[in-house]
């Protein structure tokens, strides 16, 4: 009756919050194992929830996701609970303690205290074939229990992964033997055998595989385990049964759950395998900047890992490309290793050439099994600028824009001119002569550069003699070069005596009033001077 109170009191106390775990209930039994649980290597059958083959979502049994935002140790996965797995989320001040009311099972009877009943199971089971000499899966056990019943003997749930199959010899159902084991133990895992030391009134137990989580905001369980592994040896090809299971000890009170790692459940798989370039699209062009293969360690195979790869495709490796020693090394600690990729300039027009990465392994069937990834080589198309040049003009704009495009180079180009302007075009004075650097970089990256040369027109030629006769011929001063340009003329006699000072002139002087001579002139055109003399006739 205390305990029970105890649940009242808890769960009317607790206060709802937001959680980070994403947990979902809309799968059935068969798509958890074979969407979520099982990985590569082995293949399932017969899948059945607390002993019935059934096709809707069940009670105690869920997937889950955003682990990494928790303190869980796990990203992704399935659930099993001896409650609603719904309510697991959550901040560990909310009380989870449902009943099922689905009943009890001998093999968690067999590891419970001697005496103790089990209520509200949850088991899951199914058959699988194995690739491989080996399985091995990776899960976390928690519960509301922790920290108070650690040296319950009546209140300890329990949970067990019963293998069986040829080879396997042990004293549960169909000769089974429980793999959730303590690690470097042949104690099941439990509250009883996992805790720390929280609770006074017992030392604690495997302290370094527990987690207390009093004081989580994002799974309502108080206390679970580190990430462990349930692994076995098995024999390639042969048909072997799980099973599952969890349930409330003593009672029905108190949720219980264990969560297995999404994709975990494989038998010797191979490593994964991804190719990226610039583009993210499986292409580099020769000469270019490369890219990587990258080689992913199977789920399950701890430290030190070693891949031994080989190259095919049309490409030679130290030919076509840089050549990347066999066998690879993924460090212990470290997910994956990345061989960096580089494509060499051949000048030689091959079309599309093909570098495929290839891992394999032998299983213990006899079978090679292979995985591959593949990139392509695509010649390098010569960068070339379009742009007229020289830009020959007549002397009558003020600004004019020169274009440029560009053919080939690899990927998106990028084109910049004198002044750093970003453009496929810029504005330039169109009285003056001037030379314009364009360029363009690719994403090889390459960079080309191209000279345009602009001749204004507008070449500053002064006469040296007028007839200002009025025959319409030459009766004016009229200087080439120097309409609509800053400019200041001005005009002596032989005297001294200044007879035009003009800025911007129009070449509209027509030596009016002036007698025939000789006469000297200073010409400024933008800031260059110009000096000589102008001879006049037939003015008067």
């Amino acid at each position: 009756m205390i305990r029970q109170l105890f649940i009242f009191l808890a769960a009317t106390a607790a206060i709802p919050a937001i959680a980070q775990l994403n947990v979902s209930t809309t799968l059935t039994p068969a798509q958890l194992v074979q969407n979520v649980l099982v990985g590569g290597g082995v293949s399932v059958s017969n899948v059945t929830f607390n002993g019935v083959a059934v096709t809707l979502p069940q009670d105690g049994s869920g997937s889950f996701t955003n682990g990494n935002s928790t303190n869980l140790g796990l990203d992704a996965g399935l659930i099993l609970s001896s409650g609603l797995a719904s309510n697991i989320p959550g901040p560990a001040t909310f009380f989870g303690s449902d009943i099922l009311g689905t009943g009890s099972d001998p093999d968690l009877v067999a590891i419970t205290t001697p005496g103790n009943s089990i209520e509200d199971k949850s088991i899951l089971e199914f058959d699988f074939v194995p690739n491989g000499d080996s399985l091995k899966f990776n899960y976390v056990f928690g519960s509301e229990e922790y920290p108070t019943f650690n040296c319950s003997s009546n209140f300890n749930d329990v949970f067990g992964f019963f293998l069986s199959g040829p080879g396997i010899s042990g004293p549960y159902t169909n000769n089974a033997i429980n793999i959730a084991l303590v690690p470097g133990t042949n104690l099941p895992v439990g509250i009883a055998n996992i805790h720390g030391s929280e609770n006074s009134g017992c030392p604690p137990a495997n302290e370094q595989f527990y987690v207390s989580n009093a004081n989580g905001t994002t799974i309502s369980l108080n206390g679970f385990t580190t990430l462990l592994r349930a692994e076995a040896a098995v024999t390639c090809g042969e048909t072997y049964h799980i099973k599952l299971a969890i349930g409330d000890a003593g009672d029905a009170s108190y949720n219980s759950a264990v969560f297995l790692q999404a994709g975990s459940f494989q038998s010797n798989v191979l490593p994964t395998l991804t190719a990226s370039t610039l583009f993210g699209d499986g292409t580099a062009a020769e000469g270019c900047e490369g890219g990587n293969f990258t080689i992913y360690r199977p789920a399950g195979a701890d430290s030190t890992y070693t891949v031994d790869f080989f190259f095919t495709g049309t490409a030679i490796p130290g030919v076509d490309f840089n050549d990347i020693p066999s066998p690879a090394v993924i460090p212990a600690g470290q997910d994956f290793v990345v061989l960096p990729f580089q494509a060499y300039e051949d000048g030689i027009v091959e079309g599309i050439e093909t570098a495929i990465l290839n891992v394999f392994i032998v299983n213990a069937c006899g079978d090679t099994l292979t995985n591959s990834v593949i990139l392509a080589i695509l010649d390098y198309p010569e960068m070339l600028i379009d742009s007229p040049t020289p830009l020959l003009l007549q002397c009558d704009q003020d600004s004019i824009p020169i274009y440029a495009s560009v053919s080939g180079g690899f990927g998106q180009v990028t084109m910049s001119w004198s002044d750093s302007i970003y453009s496929d075009h810029i504005y330039v004075p169109g009285m003056e002569n001037g030379t314009y650097t364009v360029s363009v970089t690719d994403q090889c990256p390459k960079t080309v550069s191209m000279e345009i040369v602009v001749d204004a027109g507008c070449q500053v030629i002064i006469p040296n003699v007028i007839t200002p006769n009025g025959d319409g011929q030459n009766d004016k001063f009229v200087i080439e070069g120097i309409k609509g340009r800053e400019n200041h003329v001005q005009l002596w006699d032989r005297w001294g005596k200044q007879v035009l000072n003009t800025r911007n002139y129009q070449n509209n002087f027509g030596a009016k009033g002036l007698h025939d001579g000789v006469y000297f002139y200073v010409i400024r055109v933008l800031e260059k001077d110009y000096t000589g003399h102008l001879q006049i006739l037939g003015s008067k």
